[in-house]
């Protein structure tokens, strides 16, 4: 075999091994996901739940529905991450109830009666601490009840707000503006107004709330 022709052959053989090298490497390479295309939420005001500081440099909103298994698995990771987190968080909770959740109502209307005596977050934190008590119930009230007894709420108030129609328009703006802005389920998470993928860790979620604070996220 001639020169010419072992350099063709050899020139041959490093082309196809370098265009095999590059399709592995693009089969392997991860996939960058795409952040949700949504609308803008509301403007936070005083009608809001919210914990945190009002001049955090991340302000983080979340459409949730308490009977959801998703977010019920996110309460964790949302509470881990603002409670150690060095970057201050605020935090927002709105109801966005979904409707093949039939207890999703009533426990977003017991944790609303409960922050009319101003403990919405300790009926929040109860509603996902615990949700094996009440979410398969055809009448998950008494549970609820329950729950007002243990943080201390006047009980004969928190019935009678179980039933107001101004705590259940406060549930229906929240879904309104959620179905505005093209939320399709929960919990969706909105970091200095922008839509995010659903953290699939801690370490993925300090990375975000730690990008945000930087100016990554407006």
């Amino acid at each position: 075999m001639n020169t010419k022709r072992i350099l063709f052959w050899l020139g041959f053989v490093v082309v196809l091994a370098l265009i095999i090298w590059g399709l592995i490497v693009a089969i392997n390479k991860p996939i960058p996901e795409i952040a949700p295309i949504l609308g803008i939420p509301a403007p936070i005001s005083g009608i809001d739940h919210i914990t945190g500081p009002e001049n955090a440099p991340v302000t983080m909103i979340e459409y949730s529905d308490f009977q959801c298994p998703a977010c019920q698995a996110y309460h964790g990771l949302v509470e881990q991450m603002i409670a150690s987190s060095t970057i201050p968080i605020r935090f927002v909770y709105r109801h966005f109830p979904l409707a093949q959740h039939p207890n999703a109502i009533p426990a977003a209307m017991a944790s609303e009666a409960a922050g009319v005596q101003g403990k919405f977050w300790d009926m929040y934190h109860e509603i996902f601490a615990n949700p094996t008590e009440w979410t398969e119930l055809d009448n998950p009230t008494e549970v609820f009840i329950g729950y007002a007894n243990k943080i201390g709420l006047d009980i004969v108030r928190f019935k009678a707000d179980l039933t107001s129609s101004t705590l259940k328009d406060r549930i229906t703006s929240d879904t309104k503006d959620g179905n505005r802005i093209g939320i399709g389920g929960t919990p969706t998470f909105f970091i200095n107004g922008k839509a995010i993928n659903n953290p699939t860790s801690y370490e993925v979620f300090k990375k975000i709330i730690e990008n945000a604070a930087s100016g990554g996220t407006k």
